[in-house]
């Protein structure tokens, strides 16, 4: 299982590093699969019946490689992913709801409609369901392929109570044949959209984790997969830190990218907008993608737009500010004086006691918000996971998680935890772990399940049985995550659980 997970995420990353691509074309493709798919309706049998994304395309040639001893070199491998991606993707809208499985967000919770809930996505995501569109035929050979695949499906909990074949066959089948076709509006008007080129100067925004919030500028350059992406991400204290790496582009929205970013390889999993003018997603360290941020973008030029500020509020008195964004010359600021610069304007402030200082610049609004007090404290995610690891050459590496501290303040109705609060923005604070309840503090996980680091990143212990624990156990757990500022306390809930073996581009 070890084996099979790391080939996968290794041919990950080597077709989108981006290596020097064979000419991605109709002929590559029928070369390398027609020995197995035969012609059909001027394409190949089983492939011209469905589109995917291009991790679940590059999902599809790894298995083929693993299971039936396909040989192709990486280059071709990444070729056809594009030629796939391409001409047989999914639209930007039919993308959007389940993009979180695409950038491997740790914190999204899923919720489904049952039988596809425990149909399905009992051993994965639903979103690797719902990122692939089929033919009805095809849909049915999904359900076989899984029976083929994963001949104990229909013995594992939730599989043996209930007739899964049937169940398979027959409901979900229709039920995804009817969610997803093959054939959609949104897929012939993407397919028949003039296409935005990527290439040029991008302001962007993001968070390094255990570094902090930042903004910058990347630079693509190239007419073809794979640019060439330059550019640095400056931290709220005036750190530079420089980024370059390669980027492919997939049907015409698909941004990714490997970059090193002050010596970490950073993962981008984003969006290009249907315009060109702004991107949308995720950059998260490629070691361990548990440590990342969204990340927005826009082109330089593409008018005026106000991304946010960095930081995203500061304490009252003097502070510089930096208004993230492009077109901003002129920026107007109810207090402070504002001036423009590469990543957007940069706005000086000396501001007393609670407030907001609010801006504008050709149309676009912001705001940052200045105080002295905080009303309540949040920690964000409010609930996520964190998995041991390590302790074996073969084992994977531990997954930690990562926490934010956000101040508050009451609304107009006076209380603090309602709908009506404030956001102020990040604000530092001290971080603590506790016992969740009584069974954990009879196991003493604060003891051996992880450390709390001061930047907010907690580290999860070894894994493997604990002869220090009752019954040897692991070293999982179940945390309360405590943050302090001002005065203010608020805390998160963390599982720390075992392992994840098998680990493919789409959960």
């Amino acid at each position: 299982m070890a084996s099979r997970s790391g080939g996968l995420t290794a041919a990950m990353l080597l077709t989108f590093a981006g290596a020097t691509p064979a000419f991605p074309s109709e002929e590559l493709l029928q070369d390398t699969c027609g020995g197995c798919h035969t012609a059909e309706d001027g394409g190949l049998t089983r492939i011209t019946g469905q589109r995917k994304t291009p991790e679940g395309w590059m999902m599809t040639i790894v298995r083929m490689q693993q299971a039936h001893g396909l040989d192709i070199s990486s280059e071709d491998r990444r070729a056809i992913v594009q030629h796939l991606a391409d001409t047989q993707g999914l639209a930007p809208s039919e993308a959007a709801p389940f993009r979180y499985a695409l950038e491997k967000d740790p914190n999204a919770q899923e919720s489904f409609d049952e039988p596809f809930a425990s149909m399905c996505a009992r051993c994965h995501t639903g979103a690797r369901a719902l990122l692939q569109n089929r033919t009805a035929d095809e849909w049915e050979l999904h359900m076989d392929f899984h029976v083929g695949h994963f001949p104990t499906i229909e013995y594992q909990a939730l599989g043996r109570d209930r007739e899964w074949y049937k169940i398979a066959k027959t409901e979900i089948a229709d039920y995804l044949a009817e969610q997803n076709p093959l054939e959609t509006a949104a897929w012939t008007d993407w397919q028949a959209a003039e296409k935005q080129p990527v290439a040029g100067d991008w302001v962007v925004m993001t968070d390094l984790p255990g570094i902090g919030e930042a903004y910058g500028k990347l630079t693509v350059t190239g007419e073809t997969s794979p640019y060439q992406v330059s550019g640095e991400f400056v931290t709220a204290d005036g750190t530079a830190h420089p980024a370059s790496g390669q980027m492919n582009l997939y049907t015409g929205y698909e941004w990714r990218a490997n970059l090193d970013i002050g010596g970490t390889v950073y993962r981008q999993v984003l969006a290009l907008s249907e315009d060109g003018n702004s991107l949308q997603g995720r950059q998260f360290d490629r070691g361990n993608d548990a440590l990342g941020a969204p990340l927005r973008g826009v082109r330089e030029g593409a008018g005026s737009v106000i991304l946010g500020t960095v930081p995203s509020a500061v304490p009252a008195g003097e502070a510089q500010v930096q208004v993230v964004g492009t077109g901003l010359d002129g920026l107007e600021s109810s207090t402070g004086a504002a001036s423009a610069n590469g990543f957007g304007a940069a706005l000086t402030l000396a501001a007393e006691g609670n407030g907001v200082v609010t801006f504008s610049a050709g149309g676009a609004e912001g705001q940052v918000a200045h105080y002295t007090s905080l009303d309540s404290l949040r920690v964000e995610p409010a609930f996520t996971i964190a998995r041991v690891g390590g302790g074996s050459d073969a084992g994977p590496a531990a997954v930690p998680a990562y926490f934010n501290a956000v101040g508050m303040w009451n609304g107009p109705d006076g209380e603090a935890g309602t709908e009506d609060d404030i956001r102020i923005g990040r604000v530092e604070a001290q971080w603590s772990v506790a016992n969740a309840h009584e069974h954990a503090a009879h196991m003493k996980d604060t003891e051996y399940a992880g450390e709390m680091q001061a930047n907010g990143i907690f580290m999860p212990a070894i894994a493997g049985p604990n002869p220090e624990r009752p019954f040897s156990a692991n070293n999982a757990g179940e945390l309360k995550v405590q943050a302090e500022a001002m005065g203010q306390q608020a805390e998160a809930m963390l599982i720390v659980t075992v392992q994840r073996f098998i680990d493919p581009p789409i959960r």
